[in-house]
């Protein structure tokens, strides 16, 4: 998967609204400063109650606005960015968002990470592909900050923070303040623009309201050189309203509405190819080549009855020939070592052949509404969070990223004419011997609404604090997948058609390469047909929280809280596959009754419970020095894999994971407030982890299922650092090493390994124990140094210079192939005074170009 090189200038402005009133307040850029240049507090929500972010016993990344304004942080990608024990990856579609917590990477399930605006859920999952499926316009939430919390937080949010959680605190219009805002624009060098406005203003003594508008527009850093169409480009537009009441009798009211309506061109993505259609001269078999970085690796336990061949034989002679010529050697090809390097030009992403132009991307229309009551009642306070999202997204792109044709004997070659060389078993006589994969697209729309409701009572007896939860959360989403498959071009369709029926589905077929003969098989597609296939999930959650804060004194504070999940997944499918009833054209066999016919909808349920604790301690040794030790349990439900290509429910149950994380940390401001010096360990013990596998069904297609992982670890630690040492220079680093192991992940646990997890593997067994989980690197850090000063007039002006490094990457859970490491280097300045700010930044000063995200996936362009 290619990442796009961010190499560019961009300028961004901003400057206030002044109305019947004139305010002194912007949104800064130069950083805060206390008294004698001391680091200031910061306030976070994170367990939600206000703290001091240095007196709360969990590791928190805090981003204020000023720096989101300043970085331009307009995703969850940018915001991982500056947070290194926070990755990002983007899976094999765009609603597949894969961002991780000190490596509790996600490759099948619910995303381990939740995702929260004021403190509600509005996480998601997609159904037909892994990863995450809701999408968040961070432009338009006009923010007061980002908290990054790590460590399960299944305690405190309810449901998804199996790892951690990323909770966006917007920013709520003032009442006393007259009429304030501010409009602020941002280009760059490569055609991006986007414009952003809010207005806020006292409607009453108590009532206030603010309006944000959001417009952008990007073509996108590259272009399909097979089409010439813009991939990367952005279309955004959005608009949302805050109403703010701050009561008499103690009580408050916060509610936010918003609507985005989001276009994205196809992503700019290379499909890495481990073999090409490109045949060697003389290779009668048309096996292809292997591609660089390629190699051909023997199959632990051999194939096709032949024994296990030994790499010296695989590295002399051709992958796959087992399959085409029934000879030895047994071995298939694969990705070893750093295939980073891509380039532009390795873009192949083929047209949509119904129209001759790019396929259409991704469309996103988002409605959100959140409604926050706050009631003291006595010693009582009272909080309920109300929550409604409503989201259809649909998706259309080249899902094999690939173009190229497949390769043919044609009949009157000399010595390989086709009645000379074609087996007698397959016909007709004047097919062409040749290649045969597929084309393939997907084109799937979802539809989902979420509805959230939670009350929280809190309250204080002597040193005891103590807090009651009670949440409800409920997501009905329908989705409709649509991939389509077709013959690739070059592939002889009579040739294909017949090696299908011979090898595919003897049983069905009377004579032996005559697909005539073969009952429900027509032929394969020869282009795009329409096979909807409809997939649905609702999900129910309940769940009730108690947590008892006990002070010993003023220093020392034992905490002890749990919460009780009861979670229902319902599951509906229609049983069709894009590959056996779309490419191959089979009809429909029901393998209960034997009999072909017409699929009806089926429907599965998951339901789970459990108990979640957490435990800590925390010691406030000095005013300076904060230490704390936790102990808590992380739990993500089970469920049903609909991300194999079909809508077939009955199969691929998978059970829910558990979390044990142990963790001991400390926070200081030294030096009078001018060095902040925060660090932790910590040990995560994962039970059944979700993972992928392959699975051959009785057509001997070979596709991607879900099972667990029975015991993994990960372990490591992190530091960060902010050292001011006089008023105008802040030093910043951070860094997070993670260690991630499978203790027992054994594939013939739970199945007969295929091809792919024994050559991953290395063993015919497909034991993946002692491999490193993918996509996750062991060494993240960065590093910045910003002066800021003041120009004689009063302007203001800073300047910084900001490094991101990660180390290399898996690509497998093998651990074959992998993405090398890569360094970053951003440039930033910029002026401001009272009303008005421009800052300019040139990201990726260095050109690095070695993509930064990526992940394995089946090719299917050679079948």
């Amino acid at each position: 998967m290619y990442q796009k090189k961010q190499l560019g200038m961009a300028v961004a402005a901003s400057a206030l609204l002044l109305g019947g009133q004139v305010h002194a307040e912007t949104r800064e850029v130069t950083s805060l400063r206390g008294a004698d240049f001391q680091l200031e507090e910061v306030l976070v929500t994170a367990r939600k109650k206000v703290e001091n972010l240095q007196a709360v016993p969990i590791s928190i990344d805090v981003f204020s606005a000023a720096m989101l304004d300043e970085k331009a942080i307009n995703t969850l990608e940018g915001v991982a960015k500056y947070s290194t024990s926070l990755t990002f990856n983007q899976g094999v579609l765009p609603n597949d968002t894969r961002p991780v917590i000190r490596g509790m990477n996600i490759t099948r399930g619910r995303p381990n990470v939740g995702i929260l605006v004021d403190g509600i859920d509005i996480s998601s999952e997609t159904l037909t592909v892994a990863g995450g499926g809701a999408t968040l316009n961070v432009g338009l939430l006009d923010l007061e900050r980002i908290e990054v919390i790590k460590g399960p937080q299944t305690v405190t949010y309810g449901r998804s923070a199996f790892s951690g959680a990323v909770n966006y605190v917007t920013k709520r219009p003032v009442s006393d303040k007259g009429v304030y805002g501010y409009i602020e624009g941002e280009t760059d060098e490569h055609g991006y623009w986007q414009g952003l406005g809010n207005v806020s203003f006292g409607i009453t003594d108590n009532l206030a309201m603010g309006i944000t508008l959001l417009k952008s527009d990007f073509d996108g850093h590259y272009e399909n050189p097979n089409t010439g169409g813009d991939l990367g480009g952005a279309e955004q537009d959005g608009a949302a309203i805050a109403l703010s009441f701050i009561g008499e009798n103690d009580f408050s009211a916060y509610f936010r509405g918003e609507y985005s309506d989001d276009k994205y061109t196809p992503r700019a993505v290379v499909g890495r190819q481990s073999l090409s259609n490109v045949s060697d001269p003389g290779d009668i078999y048309l096996l292809g080549s292997l591609e660089e970085g390629a190699r051909s690796l023997a199959i632990p336990g051999g194939a096709f009855g032949f024994p296990e061949s030994t790499q010296a034989e695989c590295d002399a002679g051709k992958p796959f020939s087992y399959v085409a010529a029934f000879e030895p050697p047994v071995c298939a090809s694969m990705l070893v070592g750093d295939v980073a390097d891509v380039k532009e030009k390795d873009i192949d992403q083929s047209a949509d052949p119904r129209t001759g132009k790019d396929f259409k991307g991704t469309k996103v229309e988002n409605t959100r509404l959140t409604l926050e009551l706050d009631w003291q009642i006595g010693e009582v306070q009272v909080v309920s969070l109300s929550g409604y999202t409503d989201n259809d997204t649909s998706v259309s792109e080249d899902f094999d990223l690939t173009n190229f044709e497949s390769e043919q004997f044609e009949s009157g070659v000399p010595g390989f004419g086709t009645a000379q060389f074609i087996p007698w078993y397959i016909g007709p006589s004047d097919a062409n011997y040749s290649q045969y994969g597929a084309s393939t697209d997907s084109q799937t729309s979802f539809s989902y609404d979420q509805y959230s409701q939670e009350f929280r009572f809190t309250g204080v007896i002597g040193n005891l604090e103590w807090m009651a939860d009670v949440l409800y959360w409920k997501e009905d989403m329908d989705a409709v997948m649509n991939q389509q498959w077709w013959l690739r071009e070059g592939s002889d369709v009579d040739y294909t058609n017949s090696t299908v029926s011979v090898f595919q589905f003897p049983f069905l077929c009377t004579v032996p390469g005559d697909p005539t003969t073969c009952a429900g098989f027509d032929g394969v597609n020869t282009g795009p047909v329409p096979l909807p296939i409809p997939l649905n999930r609702d999900t129910e959650h309940w769940s009730g929280a108690l947590s008892f804060v006990y002070n010993f004194g003023d220093a020392l504070r034992v905490t002890a809280e749990g919460r009780y999940v009861d979670e229902t997944i319902d599951y509906e499918g229609l049983p069709l596959d894009v590959q056996l009833n779309g490419f191959y054209g089979i009809d429909y066999f029901d393998p209960d009754t034997g009999v072909f016919g017409d699929p009806v909808m089926q429907k599965e349920t998951v339901d789970e419970t459990e108990f979640v604790p957490r435990y800590s301690v925390d010691w406030q040794a000095t005013d300076d020095i904060f230490a704390y030790a936790s102990v808590g349990k992380g739990f993500k439900p089970g469920g049903i894999a609909t991300t194999d290509g079909n809508g077939d429910i009955r199969s691929g149950h998978y059970e829910p994971e558990t979390l044990w994380t142990y963790e001991i940390g400390a926070k200081t401001d030294l030096l009078g407030n001018r060095l902040r010096l925060n660090g932790a360990i910590f040990y995560n013990d994962y039970t059944d982890q979700q993972v992928p596998f392959f699975v051959t069904n009785a057509f001997n297609v070979t596709n991607v299922s879900v099972t667990n992982a029975g015991e993994s670890e990960v372990y490591g630690a992190e530091i960060e650092a902010i050292y001011r040492p006089s008023a105008n220079w802040t030093f910043m680093a951070g860094y997070t090493h993670v260690e991630t192991e499978y203790n027992d992940f054994n594939i013939s646990d739970v199945g007969t390994p295929g091809t792919y997890d024994k050559v991953l593997s290395g063993n015919a067994d497909g034991d993946f124990s002692g491999k490193s989980f993918p996509n996750t690197p062991e060494d993240v850090a960065m590093a910045s140094i910003r002066y800021d000063g003041q120009f004689s007039g009063g302007v203001n002006y800073f300047t910084e210079l900001f490094a991101n490094y990660q180390s290399k990457q898996y690509l497998d859970a093998g651990n074959l192939s992998y993405l090398g490491d890569t360094t970053l280097v951003d440039f930033s300045a910029g002026i401001s005074s009272e009303h008005w700010q421009v800052t300019a930044y040139v990201n990726n000063i260095t050109d690095e170009d070695d993509v930064q995200s990526g992940l394995g996936n089946v090719s299917y362009g050679m079948l």
